[in-house]
């Protein structure tokens, strides 16, 4: 017979809510850590596999600027582009004790990690643990999302604040009434943050927009409805904007459309994004519709979200008059959820049945590993990873290594030296002489010259207060006003038409000695007795060694 207490039913007091809250919690959050701080230790291991770019060293420059002035000087002039994250390089610097360019890695690493965390929890939250633990892997795994996290640039923080604007706003429009301006107001912080980073946040917005119209169109019309004035003065404020915002609108389309001279060969190709996800992952591009049609018939809302971000964001970039994959990485994430619901709607439902379980994991495999082996771009995220590990079984010091500058590395010392002997200097690559050399007075750069009106030689830029030039007639004037000077551009750059034309290496070929000792570079000096003729452009040091 049973004792009255084990009759009466179990009754949950606030400790045992507290605890089921805590277990909850800790089921929600540890999985989430986890997926982070795998994506994390991938990204930390491989970060030396890439060699420095050259946009890394705005941000490396800059940073350690504002480590040590707090403001954002190059030389004699100011980096202020993305200043968020020129902070936030400097203030790794401070957090670290070293001012390098794998330091400078760093915050890319951490945000691309959060933002794997965060594609894994927002899916598996909504279509169970194979929707997030796909989407995860597609997005972590990718090369892309490795040279993200390898590039101390602000594409990795972009990613993260659209996919949490993303992500928040999605909330915002699911949740009870008391949390949405929360939502909301956490979405709206996070695009305003993105486009102070790149103003492409515009086009994440259009794509965001137009999946907000189609999931609130009922709430939208139910409004018209009953409100059949404010339809009116809505339509004429459209009208009234568009009339009077005719010219900035313009002035806007006109930015869109433009292409810097190293750009122009893509400027108006429109297929160029279908043909570099069709190269680096065929079968992901060709299953792509149908992986949005899987996601929008199992999941509507998040499966039109991606559509929506997928179908407006790539269609507006390829109008875009410059074009490069990283300019669009935001929207990986959403075809990586795509197929992460695609992959989740596929499987047999969960049950006490161990064998429907061990089915259910088999198909998930085999369509993630046969995804992930058909693409050029996930073979290469295995390689770095291999390369990774590779380096790491050296010895974890192998890991601290400075991040390698190809030719620049092994010529540092002797141009040194020759920047010494000759005092002036002329280079064909700004930023790798400063970090490398401290200083320049010239920079030989058909392309830069065409982004600084009024686009004429010695023309400073605004970067680093530095003249620059692209003429025969220029370079024939800097060495007739300098007694004494050197010449240093790398292969890349010599008789290239956006950087040292031919014409311009013609003349220093002709009116200059050779440096045969430098591998890699085109290395020239010369010796006056006197200067032929003044300069036209300010002779100065810089303001302060960057």
């Amino acid at each position: 017979m049973l004792s009255s207490s084990e009759r009466m039913p179990a009754f949950a007091g606030p400790q045992d809510r507290d605890a089921r809250r805590a277990d909850a919690w800790l089921r929600t959050i540890l999985p989430c850590l986890a997926v982070g701080m795998v994506a994390c230790l991938l990204y930390g291991i491989s970060i030396q596999t890439r060699p420095a770019h050259l946009d890394e060293f705005y941000h490396l420059l800059a940073g350690r600027s504002w480590q040590l002035h707090r403001d954002f000087a190059l030389l004699d002039g100011q980096y202020v582009r993305a200043p968020l994250f020129t902070m936030i390089v400097g203030w790794t610097f401070d957090l670290v004790g070293r001012a390098d360019l794998l330091v400078a890695r760093l915050p890319s690493v951490l945000f691309s990690a959060i933002s794997v965390a965060i594609l894994f929890q927002w899916p598996r939250q909504s279509a169970g643990p194979w929707a997030g633990l796909s989407a995860a892997a597609l997005l972590g795994l990718a090369g892309y999302t490795f040279d993200i996290a390898h590039f101390a640039r602000f594409y990795a923080l972009h990613t993260l604040l659209i996919l949490t604007a993303a992500w928040t706003l999605y909330l915002a429009t699911r949740t009870n009434r008391r949390l949405q301006p929360l939502w909301a107001g956490l979405a709206a912080m996070a695009l305003i943050l993105a486009y102070q980073l790149q103003p492409v946040t515009i086009i994440a917005l259009a794509g965001l927009g137009g999946w907000l119209l189609i999931d609130q169109r009922a709430l939208l019309l139910q409004t018209l409805k009953r409100h059949p004035r404010s339809a009116l003065i809505l339509s004429a404020c459209v009208v009234i904007a568009v009339i009077l915002g005719f010219e900035p609108l313009a002035a806007m389309v006109g930015r869109f459309a433009h292409a810097e001279r190293w750009a122009t060969a893509a400027q108006n190709d429109r297929l160029y994004y279908v043909r570099e996800f069709w190269v680096q992952m065929p079968l992901f591009s060709l299953l792509t519709p149908v992986a949005l049609l899987l996601a929008i018939r199992s999941h509507a809302r998040l499966g039109l979200l991606c559509a929506s971000m997928i179908i407006i964001c790539l269609t507006l970039h390829s109008f875009a008059g410059m074009k490069a994959w990283r300019y669009c990485y935001y929207v990986l994430p959403f075809f990586c959820m795509a197929y992460g619901l695609a992959i989740a709607s596929l499987l047999p439902a969960t049950g006490p049945d161990k064998r429907r379980a061990t089915l259910q994991t088999g198909i998930g495999a085999i369509v993630l590993l046969t995804l992930l082996a058909s693409s050029p771009v996930y073979r290469e995220g295995a390689r770095l990873t291999l390369a990774g590990l590779k380096a790491l079984a050296t010895g974890p010091v192998a890991l601290a290594a400075p991040v390698p500058d190809g030719d620049w590395s092994r010529a540092e010392g002797p141009f040194r030296a020759i920047a010494a002997r000759q005092g002036m200097l002329v280079t064909g690559d700004d930023l790798r002489t400063i970090a490398h050399l401290g200083d320049y007075q010239v920079f030989i750069s058909s392309s830069r010259l065409g982004e600084l009106p009024p686009f004429t030689d010695f023309t400073p830029d605004y970067r680093t207060g530095r003249p620059i030039i692209e003429a025969v007639s220029a370079m024939n004037a800097v060495i007739d006003c300098n007694r004494s000077g050197a010449v240093i551009v790398s292969d890349r750059q010599w008789r290239n038409p956006i950087a040292v034309t031919p014409a311009v290496a013609d003349l220093i070929e002709r009116r200059l000695t050779p440096v045969r000792s430098v591998p890699g570079f085109h290395v020239f000096t010369w010796q006056a007795a006197k200067a032929a003729r003044p300069c036209p452009y300010p002779q100065h040091g810089s303001r302060r060694a960057s």
